[in-house]
């Protein structure tokens, strides 16, 4: 099981672990309550990954790395972004070559225009790293993440570029098609809930209800009657 976005290479790598981390799982306590939650992103050492990356947030490297464990949550974009920023400025105080640096945070802003999250995740990650989101080609000008110092970087060692524009304007056909395809994947899948939901009220309605029941016999409660509360 591929345990990080980062890591998809298919589009169904990317839908199972977008599963994986939002889909409801139901479960009845012992006192009939009903509890429903979905995993969400994997913790760090125990804990949620933004509480964890307090703790290590002076730490660029291993920020960068945390942040880029949660890509594509919209945290980890910004997160991964001011590391890189903190190293590019350290370089540049030590006059020291920061461009691969400043190439990355470029990268890093033109995938994150592909689309918002929601759509995003369930795009292979290895596809939109391997588009051509050349700075010539985006510029800096329509990449939400990235700031006026960083055009400004950018500007200084690559001068100015050729057009200004989002992935998702470049690779438009490419979106829609995506676009098409997680409709038509969440469609199945709520069916697919649905069904399952219905199924095992079926089931243990049947199994929970007997057909009669004594006077002094205290009645038991089935699934509709803990999902309903009655």
């Amino acid at each position: 099981m591929i345990a990080n976005w980062v890591d998809t290479t298919t589009e169904e790598e990317a839908r199972a672990l977008d599963r994986q981390m939002w889909d409801f799982a139901t479960r009845q306590e012992p006192d009939g309550t009903v509890i429903s939650q979905a995993p969400g992103p994997a913790p760090e050492n125990g804990e949620f990954w933004s509480h964890a990356l307090d703790r290590i947030k002076d730490d660029p490297e291993q920020r960068y790395a945390m942040a880029r464990r949660h890509l594509p949550l919209p945290a980890a974009w910004r997160e991964m972004a001011v590391a890189i920023r903190t190293k590019i400025r350290k370089a540049r105080k030590e006059k020291t070559g920061y461009e691969d640096l400043l190439r990355e945070l470029h990268h890093l802003a033109a995938i994150s225009s592909y689309a918002g999250y929601g759509i995003i995740q369930r795009v292979p990650y290895a596809r939109l790293a391997a588009l051509d989101l050349s700075y010539d080609r985006t510029g800096f000008e329509r990449l939400d993440l990235l700031g006026v110092t960083d055009g400004k970087w950018m500007r200084e060692l690559w001068g100015d570029p050729t057009a200004h524009n989002t992935a998702a304007e470049l690779y438009k056909d490419m979106l829609a098609a995506d676009l098409k395809r997680i409709k038509a994947e969440k469609e199945q899948e709520d069916e697919q809930r649905t069904e399952l939901l219905f199924g095992k009220i079926s089931f243990e309605t049947m199994v929970d209800e007997p057909q009669r029941q004594s006077a002094d016999e205290p009645r038991r409660r089935g699934f509709l009657g803990w999902l309903f509360g009655r």
